[in-house]
């Protein structure tokens, strides 16, 4: 197996405007450990002036008495990494999110599918740079040596176990996840780096710090199994998250729906579904939540297309209050085929452009406000026509073979016409003394133009242009 562990370091900041890379203000996230107050992560600005993680609050203020502090939010932090735990489906079936900031994926089974190790290491940094997060990469034949490589910045791959074993002698003690105890006790024994630490004789070990040392090496390497549990998805997906800044309007929801839609962009992805129809909960401070509904004309899986038509249908709504949390349910789901290549190397993506116009209009001008024309019943053609609302059940309808235009009268045909299409007989009318008996026909003429001609039944003798096809 190989592992890949993304690492999220600053992912209790990036959730916060805070924590974008031009944010001019120091800022720092804190956590309480009794009265002990110390800085878990800090913006750009703040590093710039020495504030890092690690500094206690009272060193950090006297630096800089103007910093934004906020507490750690465990809730948030996890909510957060189930999502991007969905996120990171789309690359494999077997992920398994570790607190408070690692996501392993397994990803030998995804390297023939994405096209090698580099193409799935440059797609998950695009993900991440996309959704404004800070992510570092270990890759190893363990999930724990693809931990620590992710933790300690260690980019070179361990794809076999001589690789593995190189990388982790070189490593300094000071990369292990060990308590103060330990560290203390291998520095006065003058154990400086993991090689040094792994020559020593496992009882030796052992009887100095107990078994939790000796197998957490034994783990690093594979010689002890460290069997890991796949996140196992929701049936339904709803996900939700806090604003931490109170939204005043629409356009400041852009960021969290971004952040949700990438979540059902891996949920739909491995499940093969695509979503019909969709709904955002704007929730207020004491008031009933804001309900908008996005529907599709086909089942879609195109995070740029769903982010799109969300996006316009927002710009429709008034709020009443300010946006505290943001939830996105899908509400109806349907198989999908994936994009795939013909035999001519074209992709089939682009035969849904017409159903994401439509989608964008809709959610743009309202569903109220898209016609299609729909068969009426009489067989005439001029009076074979209603105006509907467009709606996701018109789409299984099969349209019979009509010209775009309609000639207000048929005209006499003074052309020769030749015929390409079977007849199709049209009788009706006859209870409005209107009565129509013709037999209707796609006919060409030398220039290539393509008609909708026919005969009547009474004189079969001449043609007449009833239509013409663009």
């Amino acid at each position: 197996m190989l592992w890949a562990a993304l690492h999220f370091p600053q992912l209790p900041l990036e959730r916060l405007p805070w924590g974008h890379p031009d944010y001019p203000e120091p800022a720092a996230i804190i956590q309480s450990i009794g009265p002990k107050r110390t800085l878990i992560a800090a913006n750009k600005a703040a590093d710039l002036i020495g504030i890092t993680p690690g500094t206690s609050l009272k060193n950090a203020y006297a630096i800089a008495p103007n910093l934004q502090v906020q507490e750690f939010d465990e809730a948030a932090q996890a909510e957060h990494l189930q999502q991007l735990t969905l996120w990171a489906m789309q690359y494999s079936s077997w992920v398994s999110p570790e607190a408070p900031d690692i996501i392993l994926i397994e990803a030998e089974a995804s390297l023939k599918l994405f096209g090698g190790l580099r193409e799935l290491y440059r797609r998950w940094l695009t993900d991440a740079a996309r959704q404004h997060l800070t992510l570092r990469i270990g890759i190893a034949t363990t999930p724990k040596a693809a931990i620590l490589f992710a933790k300690s910045g260690q980019r070179m791959p361990a794809t076999d176990k001589q690789t593995l074993n190189t990388l982790l002698n070189n490593l300094p003690i000071e990369r292990l996840p060990l308590d103060d105890f330990v560290f203390k006790g291998l520095r006065q024994s003058g154990i400086r780096t993991v090689k040094q630490l792994r020559q020593l004789k496992p009882a030796a070990l052992t009887r100095r710090f107990n078994t939790g040392l000796t197998h957490y090496l034994y783990k690093l390497d594979g010689t002890l199994p460290d069997p890991r549990c796949a996140f196992v998805p929701p049936d339904t997906f709803s996900q939700g998250a806090d604003l931490p800044l109170e939204a005043p309007d629409t356009g400041a929801l852009t960021f969290p729906l971004n952040r949700l839609l990438n979540a059902l962009s891996g949920y739909l992805t491995l499940n093969d579904l695509g979503v019909r129809e969709l709904t955002l909960l704007l929730s207020h401070h004491k008031m009933e939540d804001t309900s908008v509904t996005i529907g599709f004309l086909d089942p879609t899986s195109n995070r740029a297309h769903v982010l799109k038509t969300a996006t316009e249908r927002l710009t429709r709504i008034t709020l009443p209050s300010p946006v505290i949390r943001l939830t996105l349910n899908a509400n109806d789901l349907a198989p999908i085929e994936r994009n795939a290549r013909d035999l001519f190397k074209k992709s089939h993506a682009q035969a849904h452009s017409a159903e994401q116009v439509m989608d964008n209009l809709a959610a743009r001008l309202g569903r109220d406000a898209l016609y299609i024309a729909m068969p009426d019943d009489d067989h005439r053609p001029e009076k074979a026509w209603l105006a509907q609302v467009l709606n996701s059940e018109q789409r299984a309808f099969q349209w019979p073979a009509r010209p775009l235009w309609l000639c207000p009268v048929p005209q006499l045909a003074n052309r020769p016409l030749t015929v390409i299409s079977a007849v199709e007989r049209i009788e009706n009318g006859w209870w409005d003394n209107n009565d129509v008996r013709r037999d209707y026909f796609i006919a060409c003429d030398k220039n290539g133009g393509c008609y909708w001609a026919y005969k009547t039944r009474q004189n079969n003798k001449h043609w007449y242009i009833h239509g013409i096809f663009a």
